[in-house]
């Protein structure tokens, strides 16, 4: 068979990935960036804590971080206070169904009653959703954009949304415009102690019809292998709740561009469905990531650890994606999380023995 090449197309598109941008640049058509990440966090810390450092994550501190405000953390009686110049904007929606108490729009308030809403030590705190703004939109054009998404997609449904736009400097010397938005796991329960209601409100995570169908769609095709049971599953998967935020993301990101007057598109599906013909390849900020990880661990370990470290990071990556695709967006993440405590650490406290927050 002879080599695969880009298909042709006839419409601005955008692609996630840096090289095909490029290509698609070259070419001459629009190119604006998809990025769209949801995480649920939970309050374990998922690892051993550093000498003298967190115990637990906080849903307050998280809230300070993404803001660039300081806040008292009232259950560990700690202040988190950030140095976050990138911060740009911030704000706090609540449905409009009743009249939400003045305490849901207190950032400092809303996040520990939030925590004093959960008991376990173990419990889901909120759920973040991480979204890369196109820059061919002015600033007034990338809130009403976030504004409009949050309200529709979350806030609607009865969470409240904290959201941030930060504008950090990019490799190329232009800003990095991207949204941190933080949702609530209950809905406003105004006969309750903390505000929110008793329960977790479940089909935020998946509606149960959706999660049946797809796990009885996922069983027929692995049973089968045939073409139109596959097909079947895509259907079923396009109904979870994270692909019609990711396909809503594009829409209205796209709806935002075109009246903007740029041609510049963004696309939510795989390479596959764009018909781009190739291999799915590691992101080049994820290799900056591993890159940071590395330069850090050499100035505090040793050069030959950080080197092993580096080459295993490398080798985890080409592994997973031969045997299982689907688990290298699991390991992307584990590693851009680690990137994110490095350069955390960075900001925070040149000494890594010490703790995240600044008590005072």
């Amino acid at each position: 068979m002879g080599a695969r090449r880009l298909r042709c197309i006839s419409a601005p598109i955008a692609i996630s990935d840096p090289c095909v941008a490029r290509q698609a640049k070259n070419w001459g058509y629009g190119v604006a960036i998809y990025h769209l990440r949801l995480k649920v966090i939970s309050r374990a810390l998922g690892r051993a804590p550093r000498p003298g450092g967190a115990t637990r994550r906080s849903a307050v501190a998280a809230a300070a971080y993404r803001s660039g405000e300081r806040l008292f953390d009232a259950a560990q009686g700690i202040w988190f206070s950030y140095d976050k110049p990138d911060v740009v904007h911030n704000e706090i929606m609540a449905p409009v169904e009743r009249e939400a108490a003045p305490w849901v729009y207190d950032r400092q308030d809303l996040w520990n009653r939030v925590e004093a809403a959960e008991k376990r030590v173990d419990a889901q705190l909120y759920r973040e959703v991480e979204i890369t703004l196109p820059r061919e939109l002015s600033r007034a054009d990338q809130l009403q954009l976030v504004r409009q998404f949050v309200r529709t997609q979350f806030v609607a449904k009865g969470m409240v949304a904290d959201w941030a736009l930060h504008a950090p400097p990019a490799a190329d010397g232009l800003e990095q415009p991207h949204a941190h938005v933080l949702l609530t796991l209950r809905r406003l329960d105004p006969n309750t102690q903390s505000g929110f209601s008793r329960t977790k409100e479940r089909d935020w995570n998946e509606p149960p019809d959706i999660a049946r169908a797809v796990a009885e769609a996922r069983k027929r095709f692995n049973n089968t292998g045939l073409a139109e049971d596959h097909e079947a599953l895509e259907r079923m998967e396009a109904l979870r709740n994270v692909n019609v935020w990711r396909a809503a993301w594009a829409r209205d990101a796209n709806d935002a561009l075109a009246e903007a007057g740029s041609t510049a598109r963004i696309d939510h599906r795989t390479l596959e469905k764009q018909g781009i013909f190739r291999l799915p390849q590691i992101s080049l900020g994820i290799a900056a990531h591993i890159e940071k990880a590395y330069d850090y661990i050499k100035d505090r370990v040793t050069q030959w650890v950080a080197i092993k470290k580096r080459a295993s990071l490398y080798e985890d990556v080409e592994h997973i994606k031969r045997r299982d695709p689907v688990a290298l967006v699991t390991l992307l993440t584990r590693l851009n999380d680690i990137a994110e405590d490095f350069a955390a650490s960075f900001r925070r406290n040149p000494h890594p023995d010490k703790d995240h927050g600044h008590e005072h």
